[in-house]
């Protein structure tokens, strides 16, 4: 018995110890809790195996083969133990990549066969003659193949239940333990100090695994090491290169022909080379896999980020395919329409959006569908499931010739706020604020649409305009709000007297203008005729009566001499003013029928 068998006893023991620490740990995950159990047991078996080594020597000139025999199987067993726990420990990998995984740990581990056959037996083939010391032996060297065969998988897998620290002590220790089972056999007598040092090691490597462990828990409670596996492993690559120069070593040693070494080095060149090109096409295929994962992560951030926009977007988006059937409607649908998205799909995008006129929808599709570089943007006024009209705009994006879209994409947003506002900005601009008529800018706005209007052009209209005798006397005399209420009813009469395709405006003051389309001299004066009958009855305001008679100047020609027509009609009204007979009316006639124009007083009809 030595000073080293003991330290050896206690190094197990504290080894054992410091397991079921790490154990015993609060969050440490339940496999590894597990594991570091069922290695706690192991370290107790060696620490027992090395005891009764121990007391087999004490006071013995030479220990008993029974005693040495039970204390190596205790060690047996505790390796056996160890590597059944890494052998079964579970590991989150199923299929093809499974099979791949087992491929890899078996030809990593034929070449830890081929170490242990190479160093265990001897070079004449002779076995020994202890042959109890040869079964615990070759035992032994099988528990520790098991042993290396659990690290191994654990190592290719990224799957572990040590953290990174604790695996380099912990393999390191194995390690050196199973080579030692594997020289047993070959050493010498002066080789036993050797073999105690290379034990002692071991034990100590391992009880530094599970100490480091227990340290490392601060960072990795769990006690796991998890890390994503390669694509490809490189420990079988090793192997293989490993026993091809085991080869070449084993048969230099025995002795080859100047023949048969180049039947041999051709074919292990052979294999280096499909090794080499193969590990180059593999670095190429996780390169491409990793661009390819990057890309496809990019590709799922944009479309969380495009999908969250959309989502959330108070803007309706719609991808419609070339005829306008409805592919994709956004959530905002509902708000905007009230119309679930999912009943959108599959209908024709004008009945989703139920416009006044089905038509401009129609255009509008059309029109982006015949230009694909530029957008198309309209308005349009759509109806509500509620009753009510939006207006909306819409602007369209050609993405038919886009595979991944396919479509017209139409981004919809609610105008009809700023659209009401714009009439109303717009009608105040052009219409009169007392009396609700068109002013003189609306007056000239469809004059130069009847310009535009070749048809209406050649076609005879006649310019009326009206101004209130005697209007400035009501103002003094009555007050300004009796004036204002006598042009409101003056207004509302005038309406009463033209046809719906007419304009009555107000130029300001007491003067009004009435723009007669397609009509002839005759009707025009029949007209003028109607208007002096209708203000000429009395208009009660505030208990007083009121009369509201008038001067009207008509001149009558062709819709491209609007300016001309609407200047002799002011000069017609001052002449029908003047005339002495008070009939309040003086025509100017430029149509074809009258050459050369002249002026006339026309009596009304």
């Amino acid at each position: 018995m030595s000073a080293t068998d003991i330290v050896m006893v206690a190094i197990r023991l504290i080894f054992a110890w410091l397991c079921w620490q790490v154990a015993t740990r609060p969050q440490i995950a339940s496999t590894a809790r597990r594991f570091w159990r069922t290695l706690a047991v192991t370290g107790v078996l060696f620490a027992l195996g090395s005891a009764l080594g121990v007391a087999a020597g004490f006071g013995r000139a030479s220990p008993s083969e029974r005693i040495l025999f039970g204390s190596s199987a205790l060690v047996v067993v505790g390796v056996a133990l160890a590597g059944w726990a890494m052998l079964v420990y579970p590991l989150n990998v199923v299929g093809r990549a499974r099979m791949r995984l087992r491929l890899d740990v078996a030809t990593v581990m034929c070449a830890f066969a081929m170490l242990a056959w190479h160093v265990v037996c001897e070079p004449d083939g002779v076995p020994p003659d202890n042959t109890g010391q040869l079964a615990v032996t070759v035992l032994g060297c099988a528990v520790a193949l098991i042993a290396v065969f659990g690290a191994v998988k654990l190592l290719i897998s990224g799957l572990a239940p040590f953290t990174p620290g604790a695996a380099v002590a912990l393999g390191a220790g194995v390690l050196i333990g199973a080579l030692t089972y594997f020289n047993v056999l070959n050493m010498r007598a002066d080789d036993a100090q050797t073999l105690q040092a290379t034990q002692l090691a071991s034990a100590f490597l391992l009880a530094v695994a599970a100490r480091v462990q227990y340290l490392q828990m601060r960072t990795w409670p769990s006690g796991l090491t998890i890390r994503p596996r390669p694509a490809y492993s490189r420990p079988p690559y090793v192997a293989v290169a490993a026993t091809q120069l085991l080869l070449l070593l084993e048969l230099r040693q025995e002795g080859l022909t100047v023949r048969g070494w180049g039947m041999l080095l051709l074919p292990v060149a052979v294999v280096v080379l499909v090794m080499i090109r193969q590990n180059m096409a593999y670095a190429d295929n996780v390169r491409l896999l990793r661009d390819l994962d990057e890309s496809m992560r990019q590709l799922r951030h944009h479309e969380q980020r495009f999908r969250s926009l959309v989502q959330h977007a108070s803007d309706l988006t719609l991808l419609v395919d070339a005829q306008g059937t409805v592919l994709y409607a956004s959530p905002a649908l509902q708000d905007l329409l009230g119309v679930q998205p999912a009943q959108a799909v599959g209908r024709p995008v004008a009945e989703v959006l139920r416009p006044d006129d089905a038509s401009v929808v129609e255009h509008l599709l059309a029109d982006v569908r015949a230009d694909a570089d530029t957008g198309v943007r309209r308005q349009l006024l759509a109806h509500h499931v509620d009753g009510s009209r939006r207006w909306l705009e819409a602007l369209a994006t050609n993405r038919l010739d886009d595979a991944g879209v396919s479509g017209v994409i139409l981004n919809i947003r609610d105008v009809t706020e700023a659209r009401v506002l714009q009439d109303q900005l717009h009608h105040e601009a052009t219409h009169d604020h007392l009396t609700g008529l068109p002013n003189r800018a609306l007056l000239n706005e469809r004059a130069r649409r009847l310009l535009r209007d070749a048809d209406q052009a050649t076609r005879h209209v006649a310019v009326l305009l009206l101004d209130l005798d005697g209007f400035k006397a009501v103002n003094d005399e009555l007050g300004h709000q009796v004036g204002d209420h006598l042009l409101v009813v003056v207004a509302d009469r005038l309406r009463q007297c033209v046809r719906p395709t007419d304009t009555v405006a107000r130029l300001g003051g007491d003067e009004f203008v009435v723009l007669l389309i397609g009509t002839t001299t005759a009707g025009a004066v029949a007209i003028a005729g109607r208007i002096l009958e209708a203000l000429s009855a009395p208009v009660m305001i505030e208990g007083r009566q009121v009369s509201a008679r008038a001067s009207i100047g008509v001149a009558v020609g062709s819709g491209e001499q609007f300016d001309a027509l609407l200047h002799d009609a002011d000069l017609a009204m001052y002449q029908a003013k003047r005339d002495p007979t008070g009939a309040g009316l003086h025509v100017i006639d430029h149509t074809a029928d009258r050459t050369p124009p002249a002026a006339r007083a026309a009596e009304p009809s």
